[in-house]
Formats: structure tokens, C-alpha cells, sequence
């Protein structure tokens, strides 16, 4: 049976297709074709399957769809898809999974000469019948086939390459001809037409070509031709004597960024303070590290920087490979450490937790630590993945850095991670061979293997003393060989030998090597899960009791970063003793410190802790301890949310268990620094609860969440977590809960831009929210439609909406939102000034000013200020306009996040600057607002031009926003 997905899903049993069913079923066989011989969990399925709004019986209804793909595809033994855990998984041979095939086929033609690999690349891209996954809606196909098109257009410039060095320039010319029509914006492609065009003489052709990519460069992304492909023109305007010595396109260097400010840039605008930070974020190495010398040797040749600027080749990029516990990540922070002084500009580092229990790191989530770390503010850092990758590689297009990604999951999962200049280095970790890394982006390849028998003895010498290791090689070979050979399970080891009084080697070896499970664990065929088990239970009994304790429960955390306060909530240990045993479990190496006081554990000692915690606790213990962890984060986010959102009815919460201590977040700044720190965590916690059956947790932290994360840029995890909140009321049958968490999702479809999407939801919350007789949540979903019919230009039925919206909020009882009535009072000055109601507008903007209100100097300042001076302006006065405006950017400037309001104070005050006649604080102004826009979603634009419009301004033409 062959599985088809480049093109249409295709699957056929001998030369007959198989009949697939409907569009369901199509989407969740795709979606296993495309992870074929990897376990799919259900979650992911669902989201493939139903995209944006799945069904609170969508687990079931994948159970049903899978054993009707099981009877269409084989019956019992026969049928390729199996159970794996929580997913299923789809079983076939490679060489019957088009893409695979495809993929193997590349990776095979980059052993090939030149005339072997262009047949064998061909073979390999006639397996496209058409766009990947072609009929398949939704973003996880959407993504999944993005890849797969990166893959095809990689082999096409490879086959090009090596038919452009073959002297077949005339036959390749009508072929990238057309592939440049399709994709006018791929460099290399681009280079390689032109290359073809001058070697056949054909120099007018080429010089149009060329012609047609800059304009399509400059319109599109406000850049130049890369240096490579100007070079080509200068060839093409002149004649060639010697056509063939024009080069060769190798490598795809970055276009030339203009240095003109207001040219476009797509949507990036890098707003970064002056400072000039260096970041050091690499790990300590091990204080003892042996051999390895032709592995570091090979990373010091392939990972060779230029001067920034010098060539506008690709950053070099190692790919350390191997088993788990092989030492991959010792190695590349070993050399890290060791080559400090090549990189000036400072080091990145970043667990992407490739191959954890936990699932990956999302490439944004890393980004996003990148750029706070090279000084981007957390508002400033763009939602969408491409634009956040394209200010990273600006930030370091200048720079000589290192970057180090641990533990990549595949290809993709580095490829926006990587940077672009040459003055930069990139080491990866990864238990995948990262084939596509290699045949692509021109990686090398470091395989690692186990400790050789001299390596081994040289640990135990420079660990135990020369003397004491020569002496007894023999049992030093057998404990060598007790380990597997993996550093990591020697380094536990030897941990372990050291903490003995008397540090008997022979003793130890022989205890390691007569331990029954221990043995058969390692000869067991290279499962490194069960081979490490062990060795991680040798360490874990040599700590004292409470250490023991301690271990046990973070097995159980759901969360991934650890300090000593989460150590303290897990354990009902003070903080101080937690300090100390989570320094004991780290010099025991059960536990790495990545950053100074916070921890992390390996994915295998996490598995292992985690059996440790799920046998020797007893399930009393177990729910006692996810209760207190639950409470500890409900607190925490109700604390601050407090400040966050001072006024905003809040979800109400139990008491807090006995002893449980709750940190005082006296301030905004505070409290959006704490949940800055337990992001990760209070986002795992939410669906961790959900999973666990405790849907009060599930639908109440992401609901205390909501003043935190709408502060930010939007980001796609919100998403998910609002439908993960929004299923927990359902399963609880709780209306009121239900219209709480698809406000919130609504609230996040908005910030996104899917304004269609936030009205629907939006409307289900108000419907809900009345039949559970909850007026403050109909409340918010009425102000939340006022704003949907805003952004729409339907100014009327918003007021209409805010109004509503206020007779409810302002209500007697305990429904009363004093933060979301002063939203729907602010809310109406800017409806007022688009219905043309100038006055009206300036004296609400000013009663609403001076009223009491929950908050005071926020965002709600910031937008009355920015409508009084719009008013103003309206009626003739921009000189006071311009006093107002400047009011509100003081306000804003104090705030984090918000940066709407920003935008909309700096775009009113060149619209006055410009009436006054002000022309270069006019253009000040302007230039600064359009930085803010272009990092924002394009309605936040957008519904601010009728306000301009109606000041008699005109935003100049500096802006191609492609939202």
C-alpha cells in the first residue's frame, strides 16, 4: 500500500486507488501520512481535523474515524495504523510514503557526483503530483506543507547547481524561467536564471529578468538585490568573453536592507533601545571533560566565522548528532566555552526540548527569549513566527555571536532560529540526523558516539586520581562497560563514587555491574530510556530522604522551569531548605542549572522522576500535590491580576491550603514580571489540569491569565488555551464559565485580527452568559461586540453595544466590573468622534477623565487623552491637540505592553504637527507611529484612518502590510 501526500492525499492498494471517505477522515489520515512511523497524539489530530472549533466529542469522534480508516485500509494485523499511547501512529515502509521517498531519495543524491545525483534528484521531485497536501484546509496543514514545499524548492536549486556546473545553462533556461514566475522573490533561483541567461548570451532577457526582481524586492519587502545578483547584472550589461567564469549560485545570502528608515520593511520594525546587549546565556560546563578531540577539532574547522559583512555567505552551522546520554550537548557547550573569544557580541543558548516528554519548544517561544535578550522589549517582539525570525537575523546581521540550539526535534524546528550573517556560528544538538538541515542550509554533520575504553579510563582518572584509576583499570573497564559507555550514565555514576567516604572503585563496579535490572537494561538493544533507568536509580538512593522526597514530586510538576519557590509549593518545604536540595540534586547531576536559581531537568531524568513520583507516592499524595500546585498558581495569577487589571471582576478562588505562601505583587511591574518568569509553567498548569480532569483549575487560571496575556502581543497560545478553558466549563456544564472562557477567546481571536471569528464568539458568550443569568459576563460580551462593530466601521451599533453593555455592568450586585464599565465609558468618546459628534466627544472624553475610575494613568487614560485631542483638532485647535497627545504618550510610556495606543497618539500628533504647519515633527511623528503599526495585527491601522480621515489627514504611503 503506498500514502500519497505530494499533491492531493492519495493512497493505493497496487495500481487501485483506495476510497478515503469524507473530508474528516482525508484530514486525519493525512495528518499520520505526514508523521508516518511517528505517534501522533489525539490533541493534534483534533486540531488538524477541526481547526479553529472542535466539538466537545472530538476525542471520540477520532476514535470513530480511525476504525474506519483501520477497515478501509487492513483489518487487525494488516492495518497500518496502530495505538501508540495517547496517539496513533501510521506503519509503513519508507520507500511507500511519497514524501519520505522523496526526502531519501535528496539525501541519497548528496553522497552522488554531479552526474549520478542529477538523475537521482530528478526521480525524487517527479514523485510531486502537485502542491502538498493539496484540498487540505486548515493551519496545521497549512504549516505541514509549507515544509514540504521548503524541501521540493531546496532539491530544485540543488539540481539547478549542479546542471549549471554540468554546462547545461541552455536546457535549464526555460525551466527556472518558469520557476522564477511562480517564486520571484527566491534569491538563489533567481541567481541561477541568470546565470543560464548570460552563459547562452542571452543578456536582455536577463537584464528584464533581474528587472522584474528588484521591483518585485523593493514593492514587496523595501530591499535590494543581494550583492551576488547585482554582480550578475553588471555581467549581464557587458559583454562576457568567457561566459562560464560568471559565478555559480551557492548559497543564499540575505537581500540588502536599505538604510532609508521609511522604506518598507513587511511588517518589521526593530524597536530597540540604544543599549548594545551582550548576552551570555550558555550553561556552566562540566568541570571534567575528556577526549572528544577530532569532534572538537571538526567543530573548530567547520564553524570558522568571516568579519560581519565581509561575504554575505550563511552563518556555519554544526549538527552534533547521536544516541541520548552520549554527552551531545557536553560537547557543544564544551567548545562553546572553550571558543568565548571568537564571539565578541555575545552567546545565545536555548534548550528547544526537541525529544522531552514535555513536547517541544515552539521556535516563537524561543525567539521571543532572544530578542528580550538582545534588548527588544517583550511588547515590541512581533506575534507572527517570519517576522519575529526576520528582526532576529537583523538584530544579528552586524553581529559576531554563537548560537546554541540543544536538543532540535528536526529541520524545522531550528530553520527560524538561524541566523543570517556570516559574522555569527550555530551548534545544534539533536537525536535526529537533521538530513534537511544538511541538504539544505549546508549544516555539518558531528556524529557522536559512546566513550571509547581510553576516554572512559581518562574520566575516572582525572575524577578519581591518576593513580587510583591506573591501579585498578580493570574494575574501571567494568564500570565503563556497566554504563553503556554513554557519558551521561558514567558521569552519574561517578557521582555517585565520589559521594562514597571511602571511594572504593572495585566495590563500586562491582555492585553496578551485579545489579540484575541494571545489566539487563543496558545489553537490552540500545533502548536508552530503559538503559539510563538505572543508573538514574543509583543516584536518586544515594540522596538523603527529603532530597528523595523532593525529586519524586518534581517528577510530577507539569510545569518545565524550577526555583526554589515552585520547589517550596510542590514539597510544603521552606524555600530556604528547597534552595539547598535543589543545589544537592544538581551537584548530583539529577537536575542541570541553566540560569543562576533556575532548574531543569534532562528529559530522561524527568521520565524517571516522574515513575519515581507516580510509584511512591500514593495517589492521595499525588492529588494533594497537584491541588496545592494548582492553588499556588490560581493565587499567584489572581494576585496579579489585581493589579493588572485593578476593578476587573475576578474569578472567585478557594482558600489557599495550609501553609501555601502566596508572593506580595505590589505593583503592575511586579506582577507582569512573575508572569513573565512562570509563563511556561501557568500554560502547561492550564492544560496539564484539563487533562488531569480538574476543569475548575482549567477554566479559572486561564480566565486570571486574561489580564496578563492581553497586555502582550497576541500570540497563537492563546488560542489554545482559551479553547482548552472554554471545553472545561462545557465539561462541567457550568454556562457562566463557558461565556468566560469564549470572551477571553474571542478577546484573543481580535488581538490576532480574525475579527469574523471574535463576533462569533463573542455572540455564543453573550447567549450563554444570559441564560446563566450572569449580567457581568453578558456585560463584557456586549462591550466585546461594541468592539467588533468599531473595528467594522459600524459606529453606531457599537455605541449602541457599549451603552448596553454599561446598563448591565453598572447594575447593584455583586456583578459589578468596574474596569470593564470604565472600558465601555472610554470606549464611547472615539464612537462619538466617528459619528461625527465633536463636542460630544471632547466633553465625555473629559467627564470620563475626571471621574473616579478603577485605574488611573493606564491604557484607558491613554485612548480618552488621544480622543479628547482628536476632538480638539476637529474643532479647529490643534494647538491643544498636540498638548493632549503628548499627555498620553507620557501616560504610555510608563505602561508595558499597550502598544496600540502608542501608535494611535503618535499618528494624531503628526496629523496636528502637519495642520500646524510642522513639517519635520510632522514627519517624526509619523515615521515612529508607522514602527508600532507594522508590528501590529492590521485592523489596529485601520480603525484609526476614519479618526485621521476626519482630521483632514492623510497617512503618507510608506506602508504594504501583508496581515
Amino acid at each position: 500500500m503506498e500514502f500519497r501526500i505530494l499533491g492531493s492525499l492519495e493512497v493505493r492498494a497496487g495500481a487501485a486507488p483506495v476510497r478515503l471517505g469524507g473530508r474528516r477522515q482525508r484530514s486525519l489520515l493525512a495528518m499520520l501520512v505526514a508523521h508516518s512511523n511517528r505517534t501522533v497524539p489525539v490533541p493534534r489530530l483534533v486540531d488538524a481535523v477541526w481547526d479553529q472549533d472542535p466539538p466537545a466529542t472530538a476525542d471520540r469522534q477520532i476514535r470513530n474515524m480511525v476504525g474506519l480508516l483501520r477497515r478501509m485500509l487492513g483489518t487487525g494485523p494488516a492495518s497500518p495504523i496502530v495505538t501508540d499511547g495517547a496517539g496513533y501512529r501510521l506503519v509503513a515502509d519508507d520507500a511507500r510514503v511519497d514524501h519520505r521517498l522523496f526526502a531519501s531519495r535528496v539525501a541519497a543524491a548528496a553522497d552522488l557526483d554531479a552526474a549520478q545525483a542529477v538523475p537521482r534528484l530528478r526521480e525524487a521531485l517527479e514523485l510531486w503530483r502537485g502542491p502538498a497536501l493539496d484540498g487540505l484546509p486548515g493551519l496545521a496543514f497549512a504549516a505541514l506543507a509549507a515544509g514540504l514545499e521548503e524541501q521540493r524548492m531546496a532539491a530544485l536549486e540543488r539540481l539547478y547547481e549542479l546542471e549549471l556546473e554540468a554546462g547545461r545553462h541552455r536546457e535549464v533556461a526555460a525551466e527556472l524561467t518558469g520557476l522564477v514566475a511562480d517564486f520571484p522573490l527566491r534569491d538563489r533561483l533567481v541567481r541561477q536564471l541568470l546565470t543560464a541567461l548570460h552563459r547562452s548570451g542571452r543578456h536582455s532577457d536577463g537584464l528584464e529578468a533581474y528587472r522584474r526582481h528588484a521591483s518585485r524586492l523593493s514593492e514587496d519587502l523595501g530591499l535590494d538585490p543581494t550583492p551576488e545578483a547585482q554582480a550578475l547584472q553588471r555581467a549581464l550589461l557587458l559583454p562576457c568573453p568567457a561566459p562560464t567564469a560568471c559565478p555559480t549560485p551557492t548559497a543564499c545570502p540575505t537581500p540588502t536592507a536599505r538604510p532609508d528608515r521609511t522604506a518598507p520593511t513587511a511588517g518589521v520594525a526593530p524597536s530597540v533601545p540604544p543599549a548594545d546587549p551582550r548576552p551570555e546565556q550558555l550553561p556552566s560546563g562540566l568541570p571534567v571533560f575528556v577526549g572528544r578531540a577530532p569532534e572538537l577539532l571538526l567543530l573548530d574547522r567547520v564553524l570558522a566565522t568571516g568579519e560581519p559583512g565581509t561575504h554575505p555567505t550563511a552563518a556555519p552551522c554544526a549538527v552534533i548528532t547521536g544516541a541520548a546520554g552520549v554527552g551531545k550537548s557536553v560537547l557543544a557547550l564544551h567548545w562553546a566555552h572553550l571558543t568565548r573569544e571568537r564571539f565578541p557580541d555575545g552567546r545565545l543558548f536555548a534548550d528547544l526540548r526537541g525529544w522531552s516528554a514535555a513536547g517541544p519548544r515552539s521556535p516563537h517561544g524561543v525567539l521571543a527569549a532572544f530578542l528580550r535578550a538582545l534588548g527588544v522589549p517583550t511588547e515590541s517582539i512581533p506575534a507572527q513566527l517570519d517576522e519575529a525570525s526576520t528582526l532576529y537575523r537583523s538584530l544579528l546581521a552586524e553581529r559576531r555571536m554563537l548560537v546554541v540550539l540543544d536538543d532540535a526535534a528536526g529541520p524545522e524546528h531550528v530553520r527560524p532560529l538561524l541566523p543570517g550573517g556570516s559574522g555569527c556560528a550555530v551548534v545544534i544538538t539533536s537525536r535526529d540526523r537533521l538530513t534537511g538541515l544538511v541538504a539544505r542550509e549546508g549544516a555539518h554533520r558531528v556524529g557522536l558516539d559512546g566513550f571509547t575504553p581510553a576516554e572512559g579510563q581518562a574520566l575516572l582518572a582525572r575524577v578519581l586520581g591518576a593513580g587510583t584509576a591506573e591501579a585498578q583499570r580493570q574494575a574501571g573497564a567494568r564500570l565503563l562497560d556497566a554504563c553503556g559507555h554513554l557519558p551521561l550514565a558514567l558521569g552519574i555514576a561517578v557521582a555517585q563514587l565520589r559521594d562514597r567516604p571511602q571511594r572504593d572503585l572495585v566495590a563500586f563496579a562491582d555492585e553496578l555491574a551485579s545489579c540484575a535490572d541494571r545489566l539487563g537494561a543496558l545489553e537490552a538493544g540500545g533502548d536508552d530510556r530503559s538503559s539510563l533507568r538505572s543508573a538514574f536509580g543509583l543516584s536518586y538512593r544515594a540522596l538523603d530522604p527529603a532530597a528523595r522526597r523532593l525529586f519524586r514530586r518534581l517528577g510530577l510538576f507539569p510545569g518545565v522551569d524550577i526555583s526554589a519557590p515552585v520547589a517550596a509549593a510542590l514539597s510544603a518545604a521552606a524555600v530556604d531548605e528547597c534552595e539547598r536540595l535543589l543545589g544537592r540534586l544538581t551537584t548530583a547531576h539529577l537536575l542541570a542549572e541553566p540560569a543562576r536559581g533556575r532548574y531543569r531537568f534532562h528529559d530522561l531524568l524527568k521520565l524517571f522522576a516522574a515513575e519515581l513520583g507516580t510509584r511512591e507516592e500514593s495517589p492521595e499524595e499525588q492529588r494533594e500535590l497537584h491541588e496545592r500546585w494548582y492553588a499556588w498558581c490560581l493565587h499567584h495569577a489572581h494576585a496579579a491580576a489585581r493589579v493588572l487589571t485593578p476593578g476587573r471582576r475576578r474569578v472567585p478562588l478557594r482558600p489557599p491550603p495550609e501553609g501555601l505562601r502566596v508572593a506580595d505583587l505590589t505593583g503592575p511591574e511586579q506582577a507582569a514580571r512573575w508572569c513573565d518568569d512562570q509563563r511556561a509553567n501557568l500554560l502547561a498548569t492550564a492544560h496539564h489540569a484539563y487533562e488531569r480532569g480538574n476543569d475548575e483549575t482549567a477554566w479559572k487560571l486561564p480566565a486570571l491569565l486574561w489580564s496578563y496575556l492581553h497586555r502582550t502581543s497576541p500570540q497563537t497560545e492563546g488560542v489554545a488555551l482559551g479553547r482548552t478553558a472554554v471545553a472545561a466549563a462545557r465539561r462541567l456544564g457550568d454556562l457562566s464559565a463557558q461565556a468566560h472562557g469564549l470572551n477571553d477567546l474571542g478577546h484573543v481571536w481580535g488581538a490576532l485580527g480574525e475579527l469574523t471569528l471574535s463576533r462569533r464568539t463573542f455572540q455564543r458568550a453573550r447567549v450563554l452568559a444570559h441564560d446563566a443569568g450572569d449580567r457581568c459576563t453578558e456585560g463584557r460580551a456586549l462591550a466585546y461586540l461594541g468592539a467588533y462593530h468599531y473595528f467594522t466601521g459600524r459606529y453606531a451599533d457599537a455605541g449602541e453595544y457599549y451603552e448596553r453593555a454599561l446598563d448591565l455592568l453598572t447594575a447593584d450586585g455583586p456583578e459589578t466590573d468596574d474596569w470593564t464599565a470604565d472600558l465601555c465609558r472610554t470606549s464611547l468618546a472615539p464612537t462619538y468622534l466617528l459619528l461625527g459628534r465633536y463636542q460630544e466627544a471632547s466633553d465625555h472624553a473629559s467627564r470620563v477623565l475626571a471621574r473616579p475610575r478603577a485605574q488611573r494613568n493606564g491604557p484607558m487614560d491613554c485612548s480618552l487623552l488621544n480622543t479628547l485631542a482628536a476632538a480638539q483638532h476637529a474643532l479647529g485647535k490643534p494647538e491643544e491637540a498636540v498638548g493632549h497627545y503628548e499627555r498620553s504618550l507620557a501616560v504610555s510610556s510608563r505602561l508595558t505592553g499597550y502598544p496600540a495606543q502608542r501608535a494611535h497618539a503618535l499618528a494624531g500628533l503628526a496629523a496636528a504637527h502637519r495642520a500646524l504647519g510642522h513639517e519635520q515633527r510632522f514627519r517624526q511623528a509619523w515615521d515612529a507611529a508607522h514602527e508600532i503599526y507594522a508590528e501590529l495585527p492590521a485592523h489596529q491601522l485601520t480603525s484609526n484612518l476614519p479618526i485621521l480621515a476626519a482630521l483632514g489627514f492623510t497617512p503618507p504611503a510608506t506602508t504594504d502590510r501583508r496581515r
